[in-house]
């Protein structure tokens, strides 16, 4: 206390500072603080305490969805024929112009299709209600897809309470986000939120909304004109999956994921798609016969491997034993040792 008042007295020059008055000061300081610094203490305990066994931990209900289509086989792989599992984060990343809304709306209405007790929900961010018209006009397929758009409450000012309570309130077990990229521009601009700090609360309402409530989530993404993901690495890291859609050297469209944690063995394995009478058509022939290809490939490079490692054990190995007996015999060759005989005088 007393090296802080000479110090006060010594830089604080345009104010008079008896020692009296600070050492009231810091008693006041310490009073209104110890509360603080007890409730700090005791949230580290409960910390503390939420550290269990995984086998005690509290799931949600997991659910597989199946679409009744080929992308299944991609989208899991714990289970025969695949299938989308809720509780989880999945983010659509592609090119614009490739395909991703209208793929990924088709999976939606054919998961409702297969499974009509599910709830699915589709969240634009972008469309209008006409918008949304000529869309359903050319895929007709979504038309029975229950929908929120959020350009309805551009001027309420509202947009982040309706997205986390109505979309995100786990009154669904899909959720199509389309697109994150967009919400978090519309946070900054229109709710005053630095994009840092939107991105941030979107990523950890998605991540909750999965932990917590089981919902499966896929949120479409934007590349940049270079195709370079749009995003930061906690986005890409803290979620379940990345599906990557892109167009390939001839303009053909195609689907792979770069990271699934649900489906690890159908990691970049693309899958070639089609829009045909306003339905998607997954070229099933076409990614058999490349998987068959790759496998054939492998094997090949195995046996080649194996190969070598034969002619080496045959023929290099008898140069290594013969060397080594050559070694054996020099080391067991009697050292002689050179005396000088003595003169004579």
């Amino acid at each position: 206390m007393v090296d802080l008042f000479d110090r006060l007295k010594r830089d604080v020059t345009e104010h008079t500072i008896s020692y009296g008055m600070l050492n009231g000061i810091m008693k006041d300081i310490k009073a209104e603080t110890a509360d603080t610094v007890e409730e700090t203490s005791n949230d580290v305990m409960a910390i503390a305490d939420s550290v269990v066994a995984i086998n005690e931990l509290e799931f949600p209900n997991f659910r597989l969805l199946k679409s009744g289509t080929y992308i299944d086989e991609l989208l899991s792989d714990h289970q025969g024929g695949g299938g989308l599992y809720t509780g989880t984060v999945n983010i659509v990343v592609g090119e614009s112009g490739v395909g991703k809304s209208t793929v990924m709306l088709d999976v939606l209405a054919n998961l409702k299709t297969e499974n009509p007790d599910a709830n699915i929900l589709y969240v634009s961010s972008e469309m209008t209600r006409n918008d949304i018209y000529f869309y359903k006009e050319k895929t007709p397929i979504i038309g029975d897809i229950p929908t929120l758009l959020m350009m309805d409450y551009i001027k309420t000012g509202n947009m982040d309470q309706v997205l986390e309570q109505v979309a995100f309130s786990g009154d669904y077990d899909v959720v199509l986000l389309d697109s994150f990229q967009d919400m978090v521009v519309k946070f900054k601009d229109i709710l005053g939120w630095k994009a840092t700090y939107a991105e941030t609360w979107l990523t950890n309402v998605m991540i909750d909304a999965a932990d917590k409530m089981g919902i499966a989530v896929l949120a479409i993404q934007h590349l940049t004109k270079g195709g370079t993901y749009v995003g930061s690495t906690y986005l890409k890291h803290a979620t379940t999956a990345m599906l990557e859609f892109r167009f390939d050297s001839e303009g053909a469209r195609y689907l792979e994921f770069s990271k699934n944690r649900r489906g690890g063995s159908n990691i970049n394995k693309p899958l070639y798609y089609t829009l045909e009478n306003g339905k998607i058509c997954y070229d099933k022939n076409r990614f058999e016969s490349t998987q068959t290809v790759k496998q054939m490939e492998t094997t090949e490079l195995e046996r080649k491997r194996e190969a070598e490692e034969t002619f080496n054990k045959v023929f290099l190995g008898i140069g290594v034993e013969k060397q080594k007996l050559e070694d054996s015999v020099v080391a067991e060759e009697p050292e002689f040792e050179i005396v000088n005989s003595p003169t004579q005088d």
